[in-house]
């Protein structure tokens, strides 16, 4: 992507405008002095381009996207058993993070010389003549909102941290400091992002003006996210001399009004009695949630951003390197530049199990997966269910086996062979064996990337950058938390319910025109989550319904975690999808399948002159997953957890089997099922996905065991743990040591 290119190549040489900082005494007589340049807009534009690039490092490519944005209730960490626990993100993101976990200390070092890059500019352009020029002043506001950004991103993972909002001063007197209460931080970004809006000089997207800047449909959408951070839950500091000095101690919170009990039941939540979660008081709480409801009424009213209606579509464009420059789903996207930077692809995605004949050379693809228990939460016609979990890999097949070539199928009555690719290096989709806990996230996909990507990719022999944009926020989340506030401060509203909504109809629009009974499947499971939506009449049940979407739609993108954090619903979650899978696996409740069936969708019938099927071509390298039987090879199966039995409307049940692929509904062969298993060798799996296996006890009991800790057959056993919902990262040793005794660790670690 041109765009893109360009944008990243200019963050990198724009860089080293700022990349030394006087106070290190580092000059160089190639720079540019401040004093010179502050007063030039065109070198302003360059200093802040130089911002962009600090995001293309490692924080934005690989630790908040990829790594701790994991360990949730669906996107799990690729650790389990005893590689669940080490210095590292295994360890890390399954709730045993160490003082000596090296990545811990690259993002709080890189994180914060992005702040005070945002700091310098700033401060250059409050002294510069320029400083009431409408451009400098909208480069001003895109560093200001970036530093909030990051700010917000530290605070998530590491609590109450040290907090300056200028440039550093050349005795450090304002750089090595304590901790400041993680509440004061966010209450200063938000009266800086007030000001930002107020100023008014930042575009919205259009006219020239890509996702790949700050723009003010992001700056409003970030400045509710801080106020509804801001009015949620978060795990405070004991009563520590630290933080009882610096107001932030959990004591100090209580007396200032502060509680534990779920505004909506009343009943405390999920806490500690040392390290407690907390939220603020209900009248503070409501003064959050009404100034970030004003916030998206306005985004939503502006009507820049919308839903692409292809969710499949969307995610093309984005492996792709493709802005969308009609809808503006995503919101703000950090431009990484193809070739030179970008994890998204290579480090989480489809799999590429050894380099490929169509694809190249191997990626590692799969740091973060997703679960079974997921993959069937999804309704069968939910376009966003075989995007977002994989249950397949790819790699090279060796297809001379000769008794491949003495297949046949039979058709109504006539037996034809079935020919196959042959070769030693024959790129197929392989459905990957019971693996409940490690399905693939699809939604960065090598078979979705550019002729460009493929060219370079075929020819690399070492790792380089894919180029994908870090997608910050789409438009579904501002929809989704406009359905929130309204919750929250009136109930679910109509507007609260057709936002939701809204923004589950998007999954069907691509959905088959498969049929039952003469009626749409589609519109019949749209219809069935609509009158559920219209059922919920309690905030409660509204807000699990909220949650639920949030999951359908964003799995692997690194937000649900923060959301469930900031609900305290993060512990139990994850628990109630430990509870899920067992109840899954047997009895009234059982919902995965012994055996999986499916047909590659790339075969061709060879017909004679009379139109007979004569010979089935079936190179088996693309499977249609439109036949897979997730839900039995007749579709009925049982029915969802928390369903009601004797209703008429169900998952599966009267819509029926989507895809019932037999001559009465007018399909040809070569179909599904185990009639036809031995038409490829892959067209069953045996305890497919989520039926108890092997190393069970070992690997179930250790997800995200250091926050709920492990399981006893029924529930999960966290009367151990030192610390209950410790999600916070400790601070690395070496930021430590460095602070001369002002920065300490909590939280029991």
């Amino acid at each position: 992507m041109k765009k893109i290119f360009k944008t990243a190549m200019i963050c990198v040489g724009a860089l080293t405008i700022i990349s030394c900082s006087d106070w290190l005494d580092t000059k160089s007589d190639s720079l540019k002095e401040e004093s010179v340049l502050y007063q030039s807009a065109e070198d302003i534009k360059l200093a802040t381009y130089g911002i962009y690039a600090d995001l293309c490092d490692e924080p934005y490519t690989q630790l908040m996207t990829i790594h701790q944005g994991a360990g949730t209730d669906i996107e799990l960490i690729d650790g389990l058993g005893q590689t669940a626990v080490g210095d590292n993100e295994r360890g890390g993101m399954n709730y045993n993070a160490t003082t000596s976990w090296a990545k811990i200390g690259t993002l709080w070092e890189k994180q914060y010389k992005t702040i005070e890059d945002c700091n310098r500019i700033v401060d250059g352009i409050n002294a510069s003549e320029l400083k009431t020029n409408a451009d400098v002043m909208k480069y001003s506001a895109e560093v200001r909102v970036i530093r909030a950004m990051v700010y917000l991103d530290l605070v998530r993972v590491y609590g109450d941290i040290p907090f300056h909002f200028s440039g550093a001063k050349s005795d450090l007197s304002n750089v090595n400091i304590g901790k400041t209460d993680r509440d004061v931080i966010l209450d200063a970004l938000i009266a800086d992002l007030e000001n930002v809006v107020a100023e008014d000089k930042l575009p919205w997207c259009g006219n020239g003006v890509t996702s790949e800047h700050v723009n003010m449909g992001y700056a409003r959408g970030l400045l509710a996210n801080i106020y509804m951070t801001r009015a949620g839950f978060a795990l405070r500091e004991d009563e520590n001399a630290k933080a009882v000095a610096g107001g932030y101690s959990s004591a100090k919170k209580l007396a200032a009004g502060y509680t534990k009990t779920d505004p909506y039941t009343g009943v405390d939540t999920y806490s500690d009695n040392s390290f407690q979660t907390l939220r603020p008081s209900d009248a503070d709480r409501t003064k959050f949630y009404t100034k970030a409801l004003a916030h998206l009424t306005v985004v939503k009213e502006k009507g820049i951003h919308q839903m692409n209606p292809s969710f499949a579509n969307e995610w093309e464009k984005i492996n792709k390197l493709e802005l969308d420059e009609t809808y503006y789903e995503n919101m703000f996207e950090i431009p990484m530049g193809f070739g030179i930077s970008g994890e998204l692809g290579y480090s989480i995605g489809v799999r590429m199990n050894g380099t490929t004949t169509d694809y190249g050379f191997s990626n590692s693809s799969g740091k973060v997966k997703t679960t079974a228990v997921h993959l069937y939460s999804y309704a069968p016609c939910d376009t966003r269910r075989d995007i977002s979990c994989v249950a397949f890999e790819l790699k090279n097949f060796d297809r001379t086996d000769l008794a491949k070539s003495n297949m046949t199928v039979d058709i109504n009555g006539t037996t034809v062979p079935v020919e196959t690719e042959t070769g030693d290096a024959v790129t197929a989709e392989s459905l990957v064996k019971n693996k409940p806990f490690s399905l693939y996230l699809g939604k960065w996909d090598v078979r979705k990337m550019s002729d460009r990507w493929k060219v370079q990719n075929r020819t690399a022999s070492l790792k380089f950058g894919y180029g994908i944009n870090t997608v910050r926020m789409r438009y579904p989340q501002i929809l989704l938390w406009y359905a929130e506030c309204e919750n929250e401060l009136n109930g679910p509203t109509d507007a609260a319910k057709n936002a939701l909504k809204e923004v589950h109809a998007r999954a069907y629009n691509d959905a088959p025109a498969q049929s039952y009974n003469g009626a749409s499947t589609a519109i019949g499971e749209v219809s069935d989550f609509n009158d559920e939506v219209d059922n919920a009449t309690t905030k409660a049940e509204f807000q699990k319904l909220i949650s639920k979407e949030n999951a359908l739609e964003f799995c692997g993108e690194g937000f649900r975690k923060w959301d469930l954090i900031r609900w305290n619903t993060l512990h139990d979650a994850i628990v109630q999808a430990k509870k899920d899978y067992v109840a899954m696996q047997s009895g009234d409740t059982k919902v995965f399948q012994d055996k999986v069936y499916f047909k590659y969708k790339d075969y061709e019938e060879v017909t004679n002159t009379d139109g007979d099927v004569i010979r089935f071509k079936a190179p088996e390298k693309s499977i249609d997953w439109s036949s897979v039987t997730w839900y039995g090879t007749d579709g009925t199966n049982q029915l969802p957890l928390g369903s009601d039995p004797s209703k008429d409307k169900g998952w599966i049940n009267t819509n029926g089997y989507r895809y019932a692929k037999t001559a009465a509904d007018g399909y040809t062969l070569p179909g599904i099922g185990k009639d036809n298993k031995d038409l490829n060798g892959q067209s069953y799996v045996m305890n497919s996905f989520g039926q108890d296996y092997a190393n069970f006890d070992i690997e179930f009991s250790t997800i995200c065991g250091g926050l709920v800790g492990t399981w006893d057959g029924t529930d999960c056993d966290d009367t151990s743990l030192a610390v209950k919902n410790r999600y916070l990262m400790p601070i690395y040793n070496n930021v430590l040591s460095s602070s001369n005794g002002r920065l300490y660790n909590s939280y029991g670690y």
